[in-house]
């Protein structure tokens, strides 16, 4: 009897097999004497769509809502009927006795899972095989560690109930709204709440009344020389908010031409290493430094995790290790950094034997994964693209610190007294920098060198009670500045940090409890679809909603939108993962709740404002605003007989918002992957936008081939006419390959390489300014500058 092992994929299923032992490769999957390998392909089952429980739920009225199956049933999804027929036949092979879950360790794979175990009608014993890296050395341990399939029923409930409560809200929410409102608007359990946040963001912005005040300052002078400033403060205040009174300050400190040292406050302080990284904070970095959008922070470190076994199981929400993987494992993981040249130095630099202490690894602080670290592969940062070169180093930096010790600095704080008023003065001095080292210079964080008020100096040896002389004083005239807009960064800080954003403190302890809204794995696909949707747009690095947006939040009712009533539903969830609640009892409530939702929908009346769509560009014919509407992009001048649209599919494929834009304003889009011909094969191409207004296929092998990855913010690198540069452009990334430098022409494949290795071979031809040839090969800089790298010289001479 054989053991059968279903993965996730087929590319785990081949890692597993690898680090197994030998076997023989089959239609949809692998054998040997004792087991059988297969795989799914992600999800092989969903749930039905509401005409197929009733046909008449096909059309969309307001009569057939709520929409509440007893019931759920599952459909095969269509390219996957044929690897879902052999797993049902290995399922209940005669000569299978038991089966080994080996679907992604989280609450997905479980359910991914469970859903073919079920539909395929098997009832044999289930093995869990809980990964949390995919090193040939993880697989063999983890086989030896098998867990009992039964430990993850309530894992499986608490997915079960998610994927059930999707189904209902959305279903349900976005069906009424829309007919009610005669336009398609998309609702949902966590995006809505996720989409309020901006939108309230936004009306802060633009309600916000900047208020003017004063702060005045007083530059005083050490009998020896040496100067030093202060800014007035009384009590806890700095702001002035008349300006007579801030100018008669100033006189007043002038006046009194000499002032006293009152108070001398030297401290020394420490900052430890920072926590490591859990998905949500490695986004949060990535876009802050790189500005990486959280979806592809997160495509990149799966990636790393499943193709070049680099980092350890991406998708979780711990910053801590548990202590027997730091007493095993930890010396492993730096020994194969130290081979690394990049990195080898910053190893060697750890004290011998030296082990992270308890803010790091706490067993209290693991969940189902432990935090995001290295493995003990040694890596080649040649073969990664720039985006993952990003993302493995953030997650190697921050590994290295923890076995750093503390940065230390001194703090030193004067009050000096003058004309009967205080001022305050402040200096930070960096005596050790302990693990900041291991980031180099320019990674020091914005407050080094800076007082606790924001601003730093240099400050000379004072002493209490010591005079000093007013050399100069004056006022300056500042406003108080709006709330920042969202940034991908701050937006998933929030949405993690929901507790924060409520007043109310048995509410905050749950959304803490939750861990907010949304989960590490999802919440970089809930801003994503908000942007699919045109809800939300990118403005550089920032996010912003649109028209259609607050439109939608404007419609409906404040608990669909509310963090609170989200992160209830989350905290739910959680308990059914943790066996503290009943899932039936669950999905009944949030049953009750869509019927009340649906209620006071179709009590609304029709609202206008969702209609007032905002203009994606002007009509190619006549000249008019181009509108969304149901099933295109078109102008708005139909009635008066204008027939421009871009259709919302074409050739099989969704074209968004963004997409439709790009036509319109460049007369072309980036490539777009995923149409299908008429013979059902899968093709790559742009969209270019005729003058008579038609819309054609630009394909892949001509202008707009995407060459790679572009370093600086992750979007495609296109052909243009002068260069290879970023699909970006129109967001604000300048990164480009000019097409000529230095007199020599580079070519399709040159850039490639130098976008997808960070350097090319030698090419010969180019010539200085001067006019003499040269060879040299060219270097992809981490500033997306390009430069030579030559022979002899290792130099820094910069083109471009």
């Amino acid at each position: 009897m054989r053991k059968l092992v279903i993965a996730e994929k087929p590319s785990v299923a081949r890692d597993i097999a690898s680090a197994l032992g030998k076997f023989a490769q089959k239609d949809g999957y692998l054998e040997n004497d004792h087991l059988v390998i297969s795989w799914a392909l992600g999800h092989l089952l969903e749930l039905a769509d509401a005409h197929e429980y009733a046909p008449a739920l096909v059309k969309w009225t307001l009569e057939q809502l709520p929409i509440l199956p007893e019931e759920f049933k599952l459909h095969p999804i269509r390219s996957g009927a044929k690897q879902l027929k052999i797993l049902k036949q290995l399922l209940n092979s005669a000569d299978v006795a038991e089966v080994i879950n080996a679907c992604d360790a989280g609450r997905e794979g479980e359910l991914i899972f469970r859903r073919i175990y079920e539909w395929c009608g098997c009832r044999k014993p289930i093995k869990r095989l809980w990964l949390s890296e995919a090193t040939p050395s993880a697989i063999r341990d983890a086989f030896k560690k098998l867990r009992d399939g039964r430990e993850l029923d309530n894992l499986a409930a608490a997915a079960r109930a998610r994927a059930e409560a999707d189904w209902i809200v959305g279903i349900n929410a976005t069906r009424v709204f829309s007919v009610k409102h005669k336009t398609l608007l998309s609702v949902g359990r966590v995006q809505t709440p996720t989409l309020a946040l901006v939108v309230q963001r936004e009306r802060e912005i633009r309600g916000f009344k900047p208020e003017t005040y004063w702060e005045v300052w007083a530059a005083f002078q050490k009998s020896g020389g040496a100067t030093y400033r202060g800014r007035w403060f009384r009590g806890g205040e700095g702001r002035i908010k008349e300006k007579s009174r801030a100018e008669e300050l100033v006189r007043a400190a002038l006046a009194a031409g000499s002032g006293r040292v009152a108070e001398v406050e030297k401290r020394s302080k420490t900052e430890a290493p920072p926590l490591l990284f859990n998905l949500n904070d490695l986004q949060k970095e990535a876009n802050r430094k790189y500005g990486m959008t959280a979806q592809q922070t997160l495509n990149a470190a799966q990636s790393l995790y499943e193709k070049y076994k680099l980092i350890t199981y991406p998708r979780t929400d711990s910053r801590h290790l548990t202590e027997a993987l730091a007493r095993d494992t930890l010396q492993k993981r730096l020994a194969a950094l130290e081979k690394c040249p990049e990195y080898g130095e910053l190893v060697r630099r750890i004290r011998p034997g030296m082990m992270p202490g308890k803010r790091h690894v706490d067993d209290a602080g693991v969940t189902d994964h432990h935090a995001i670290i290295p493995t003990d592969v040694t890596p080649d940062p040649a073969a990664l693209n720039p985006v993952e070169r990003h993302v493995y180093d953030l997650v190697v930096r921050r590994f290295l610190a923890m076995f750093y010790p503390p940065a230390v600095y001194d703090e030193t704080k004067v009050v000096t007294e003058a004309g009967g008023e205080t001022f305050k003065s402040g200096g930070r001095v960096e005596i050790d920098p302990g693990w900041k080292a291991v980031y180099g210079p320019e990674e020091k964080e914005e407050k080094d060198g800076k007082d606790e008020d924001g601003e730093s100096q240099p400050l000379p040896p004072l002493a209490e009670g010591e005079t000093v002389a007013v050399e100069e004083a004056g006022a300056v005239e500042r406003q108080t500045k709006p709330p920042k807009r969202y940034t991908e960064a701050t937006l998933l800080a929030a949405m993690e940090n929901a507790g924060r954003l409520v007043d109310d403190r048995e509410m905050a302890e749950t959304l803490k409890a939750a861990g907010g809204i949304g989960t590490p794995a999802t919440r970089a696909a809930i801003i994503e679809t908000l942007i699919k949707r045109g809800y939300i747009e990118r403005r550089r690095k920032t996010l912003v909603p649109t028209l259609r947006g607050e439109a939608l939040i404007d419609l409906v009712p404040e608990k669909l939108k509310s963090v609170e009533l989200t992160a209830q539903w989350e905290d739910g969830l959680r308990r059914i993962e943790e066996g503290l609640e009943d899932a039936r009892t669950w999905l009944h409530g949030l049953k009750n709740f869509t019927r009340e939702v649906v209620a006071m929908a179709k009590e609304q009346e029709a609202n206008g404002a969702v209609h007032r769509e905002e203009v994606m560009g002007k009509c190619p014919l006549c000249g008019r605003d181009v509108v969304e509407f149901a099933r295109s992009y078109g102008c708005s001048g139909y009635k008066e007989g204008c027939r421009f649209a871009i259709w919302k599919e074409i050739a099989g494929k969704k074209i968004t918002v963004k997409q439709a834009k790009e036509l319109l304003w460049k007369g072309k889009t980036g490539v777009i992957k995923g149409f299908k011909s008429k013979a059902g094969k899968s093709f790559d191409a742009a969209l270019t936008l005729s003058e008579d207004g038609r819309v054609n296929f630009e394909f892949a092998d001509h202008a707009g081939h995407v060459l790679g990855r572009c370093p600086l913010c992750g979007k495609d690198v296109i052909e243009g006419k002068k260069g290879y540069g970023c699909a970006g452009w129109n967001q604000g990334c300048k990164f480009i390959i000019w097409k000529e430098i230095a007199g020599k022409k580079i070519t399709v494949s040159q850039a490639k390489e130098l976008l997808q290795k960070g350097k090319t071979g030698v090419i010969k031809g180019f010539k200085s300014k001067a006019g003499r040839e040269f060879e040299a090969v060219l270097v992809l800089g981490e500033d997306g500058k390009i430069e030579f790298e030559f022979k002899t010289d290792r130099g820094d001479n910069v083109c471009g």
